[in-house]
């Protein structure tokens, strides 16, 4: 069967959100490829000026028509890389929600094992203190203070 069907293959474990946002947002990944995508947004715009001014400089024709046109093409790719910079920054944006959610879950889970850990231990406090053991003490403190104030009261009259 083996050789019919061949065998299972190992599947790697799904990359989790820490390795995808240290891929995508790491220091050296997202300023190498924001870097060269800015460099090339502002070579367009330099030579997007460069055609400005050439079009100011042409006479209303085919060479004015022919400027236009290799302008509007070096718009189209500026649009572009604005696009593609745009999907970078939302990328990196999205992970790092999302990490912040699986942080604040961690925080949540560490805060109930405090507090049931806590519980426990107050548990086990109130097992070994006995209500009516402090009950009679009280009561037998409210005795002797009334004791004395009856022999205050005696004393001073």
């Amino acid at each position: 069967m083996q050789r019919i069907f061949g065998n299972k293959k190992n599947k790697d474990p799904p990359p989790s959100i820490s390795d995808a946002s240290d891929k995508l947002i790491g220091v050296s990944q997202i300023t190498k490829r924001g870097d060269t995508v800015e460099e090339k947004i502002k070579k367009l715009d330099i030579e997007l000026s460069k055609y400005k001014e050439q079009i100011k400089k042409t006479r209303p024709g085919p060479a004015q028509e022919a400027v236009k046109a290799r302008a509007m093409r070096v718009l189209k790719q500026k649009r572009m890389y604005e696009g593609q910079r745009d999907m970078l920054y939302n990328q990196t944006f999205n992970l790092d929600q999302v990490a912040f959610a699986a942080e604040g879950i961690k925080d949540a889970q560490q805060t109930m094992s405090a507090l049931k850990s806590a519980n426990k231990e107050l548990k086990g406090m109130m097992k070994t203190v006995k209500i009516q053991d402090i009950d009679v003490c009280g009561l037998t403190l409210y005795l002797c203070c009334c004791k004395s104030t009856s022999l205050l009261d005696i004393l001073l009259s």
